[in-house]
């Protein structure tokens, strides 16, 4: 071998060495679970001890790539402030923007985190956006501040599972609402997490036979073409599938979502209408142990039709076991804007001994995508209304937004009533008293004030009073037909506006009849003290 010749091995040698330390230090995609603080630099730990890695300038750009318009802010802070990660930092746009990351192949959980706060550069915006992962519709028209008020928190995540496919990107897109007239719309994402999905708890290996629907002869098939939103995840006793590591990583949080139990083990969780379900039954070691004998000791009832009988889930066994889970398919027809209604999961025993609750480990239920690749709902309606304690909340709320004036008026009425209470108290402590003589020093220091002026001033009281409340109700009816104008197309927005008279009404009504009593009392207390009065007048003390 000659000189040459060693010469161009070493060099294709060196070559190769060279390929492979930047292919090991610029991998082709993620090989973990990815964890995005949005708006923020470096990286940051979470309190369960999670990092994350801001967007901002980010270690593996060739992995995660930021396009469109967009800007970071810092959320202004709240008297109650949330979780630092990934809820301090947002990325946000009065327009449109995306990430595209290089993930690897295979299901994939998708949590997006949103922190509905006051953010800089943008206070007094309205969060009103739709979001995208690939074809899917996650959210439309989706404002994060509704929702987390329906949910009476302060931050929240919204879960999503979909399939990627090799050489695939996963392109989650952004997109603020058009702006009206009247208000200025924004987008903004707090964090995004990106989990694989372990291969025993695949949510698409029923594709091939698809899931019956309950009810119904049918089959729904759950393949890869299909978009899941993670609606409701129950933890109801311990279970050796659920403690597993993989599930503690990908759902740290089993009991954190909503379900409400009602008697006779029936579980109630609301769900959006206008689309199907898929239901997820993981089953404890003693409901396993009863499925596999032969008679009939507990049956599965799914909104009141029986799905199964432990029979038939003894059925789906293999040679050595039966499955931990079974899947069942729900039908919830109607149109999106009806609102919610409930599925009902009940496990009926007919063992004295053992209850529904006893043989199962957990519930968990997720929406599918429609036909249009679609997963979004309108957004929730407000909390309830009708309580005396949301009247009071309002209108400290109101009195917080409108001009000072009228928070001036209110204080001051408050102030007068304060004063007027402590008069009358010290004038009936006087009054008990058989001294009717006014000191010399007294007639010097006080005042005197005739009837017909005690009587004007009363009713002068009572009619500002009730011009001022007045006032304020009306800017409170001006901020609630701001409000209502955006949803003036919803089937209940009629409903809602009558409602919001009503309590209006009930102010108004209140406003007067303190009033009234305030002058008849006050008519009561004049006639009461005529008997003992001195040429006319009487001395406030």
């Amino acid at each position: 071998m000659n000189l040459c010749t060693i010469s161009i091995v070493l060099l294709l040698l060196c070559s190769l060495n060279a390929y492979i330390s930047s292919a090991a230090d610029d991998p082709t995609y993620f090989t973990a679970d990815v964890s995005i603080n949005c708006g923020a630099v470096g990286t940051s730990s979470a309190l369960n001890g999670r990092e994350w890695v801001g967007d901002v300038k980010p270690k593996l750009p060739s992995l995660l790539q930021l396009k469109g318009s967009s800007t970071t802010s810092t959320a202004i802070h709240k008297l109650i402030s949330a979780v630092p990660v990934p809820q301090q930092t947002a990325r946000i746009s009065l327009s449109q923007f995306s990430y595209a990351f290089h993930v690897s192949p295979g299901q994939k959980i998708i949590r997006l985190h949103f922190n509905p706060a006051t953010y800089r550069g943008f206070k007094g915006l309205t969060d009103l956006f739709t979001v995208e992962a690939g074809p899917f519709t996650l959210l439309s028209n989706f404002s994060a501040s509704l929702t987390a008020d329906a949910l009476r928190l302060n931050s929240f995540a919204k879960e999503f599972c979909l399939n990627i496919q090799e050489n695939e990107q996963l392109i989650l897109t952004f997109s603020s609402a058009a702006s009206s007239s009247r208000e200025t719309t924004y987008a903004f994402i707090n964090g995004i997490e990106i989990i694989s999905v372990p291969a025993g708890l695949s949510y698409f290996d029923v594709g091939d036979i698809g899931v019956q629907v309950v009810g119904q002869k049918s089959l729904v098939h759950v393949d890869h073409n299909t978009a899941l939103e993670i609606v409701h995840r129950l933890s109801i006793k311990p279970s050796p599938l659920l403690s597993t590591g993989d599930f503690d990583g990908v759902f740290p949080t089993w009991a954190m979502n909503k379900a409400n139990r009602s008697r006779n083990e029936t579980w109630k969780v609301p769900v959006d209408v206008g689309f199907r379900y898929l239901i997820r039954l993981h089953y404890s070691e003693l409901g396993l142990k009863i499925a596999g004998t032969d008679d009939v000791v507990f049956k599965v009832l799914i909104n009141e039709i029986i799905a199964q009988t432990n029979i038939d889930i003894a059925k789906g066994r293999d040679e050595n076991s039966i499955p931990w889970y079974r899947d069942y398919m729900v039908m919830m027809r109607g149109h999106k804007r009806e609102g919610k209604r409930d599925i009902l999961i009940s496990l009926l025993s007919y063992d004295e001994l053992i209850d529904g609750k006893g043989l199962l480990a957990g519930i968990e239920v997720f929406k599918l995508s429609n036909p249009d690749n679609n997963l979004a709902s309108p957004n929730p309606l407000p909390p309830q209304q009708d309580s005396p304690s949301w009247i009071i909340h309002t209108l400290l709320s109101v009195l917080g937004r409108t001009n000072a004036m009228a928070t001036f008026a209110v204080t001051m009425i408050a102030l007068v009533n304060i004063i007027v209470h402590k008069l009358r108290e010290i004038w009936e402590a006087g009054s008990s008293e058989e001294k009717n003589k006014i000191s010399a020093r007294a007639e010097r220091l006080c005042c005197r004030l005739s009837l017909a002026e005690i009587r004007s001033a009363v009713a002068t009281f009572a009619v500002t009073m009730i011009a001022l409340v007045n006032i304020i109700v009306h800017n409170l009816w001006e901020i609630w037909e701001v409000g209502s104008s955006k949803e003036k197309n919803k089937p209940s927005a009629r409903a809602e506006r009558l409602c919001r008279r009503f309590s209006l009404a009930e102010i108004r009504l209140a406003t007067k009849t303190s009033a009234m009593h305030f002058l008849l009392e006050g008519e009561d207390l004049v006639k009461s003290t005529e008997d003992s009065l001195i040429k006319g007048k009487l001395l406030l003390l």
